[in-house]
């Protein structure tokens, strides 16, 4: 896989939000990449660095409450979250340690969840990549874990809540166990399942798709009615009106 090297960008003077850039590896990398790991699955092996907690215990998590009320009542279903029959379709690509997702995360995302998705206008869909580094990674295949157990969202939540300086090594295996059951999973189960190559499987898919949309940053948004086909959406991060704006189009 070619090399990634993220960089923060300024803020420009014309609106546009800052993000986190990344360098994607192109589709036909990825592309070998899923095909690895189809065969290590097939063959029972396992190439994750991340040891799978038993314990039910784990790092103490902040933000709980907050998370709850925001998703409380919401149908999930792997990586989604929302009506499967709602008109309009969002997906986000994010990476679990950009500072950027976290700040949509916690402003701007609430009230797009209480106004479209609990409505079930909206479904929302997380595509997770894991550019940044090693914690990344490993935050990925705790995602991947959570998706399994159709509580993806409420792990991404509770992992922005908790986030940690890039790449210091903070997403250890009792980090992971906190974020499991903070969010209401079988956490042995979890575990295995991120120490599983089954667990890198959604990350590198997620670059794939990535590319097909000319993703560059996180996070970015694709936006259609629901089953395609969809765009990439330019837009504000903090900017709840410009997201509504593109919504409401699709939703007349």
């Amino acid at each position: 896989m070619s090399s990634k090297t993220p960089k923060t960008t300024p803020g420009s003077g014309g609106g546009d939000a800052k993000r986190r850039n990344i360098i994607l590896a192109s589709i036909v990398g990825v592309a070998v990449v899923v095909v690895a790991l189809v065969i290590i699955l097939s063959s029972g092996g396992s190439d994750n660095k991340t040891s799978g907690g038993s314990s039910a215990g784990g790092t103490q998590i902040q933000g709980v409450t907050e998370s709850k009320a925001m998703l409380d009542g919401i149908a999930q279903e792997g990586r989604f979250l929302g009506d499967p029959k709602a008109k309009v379709t969002i997906v986000e690509f994010n990476d679990l340690q950009c500072p950027f997702c976290k700040e949509f995360a916690v402003t701007t995302l609430p009230v797009l969840i209480d106004k479209y998705v609990r409505t079930g206008k909206v479904r929302m869909e997380l595509r997770t990549l894991a550019f940044i580094g090693p914690d990344s990674e490993k935050g990925a295949e705790g995602g991947a874990a959570a998706s399994a157990q159709n509580k993806e969202w409420d792990y991404t939540d509770l992992f922005y809540r908790n986030q940690g300086q890039e790449n210091t090594g903070y997403v250890t295996s009792g980090f992971l166990d906190g974020l499991y059951k903070a969010a209401g999973m079988d956490v042995t189960a979890a575990g295995t399942f991120a120490a599983s190559a089954k667990a890198k499987l959604p990350a590198a898919e997620a670059q794939a798709e990535a590319g097909k949309y000319g993703i560059s940053s996180t996070p970015s948004f694709v936006i259609g009615l629901t089953g395609g086909p969809y765009e990439k959406l330019e837009v504000n991060l903090s900017d709840e009106k410009g997201f509504s704006a593109a919504i409401d189009a699709l939703l007349k």
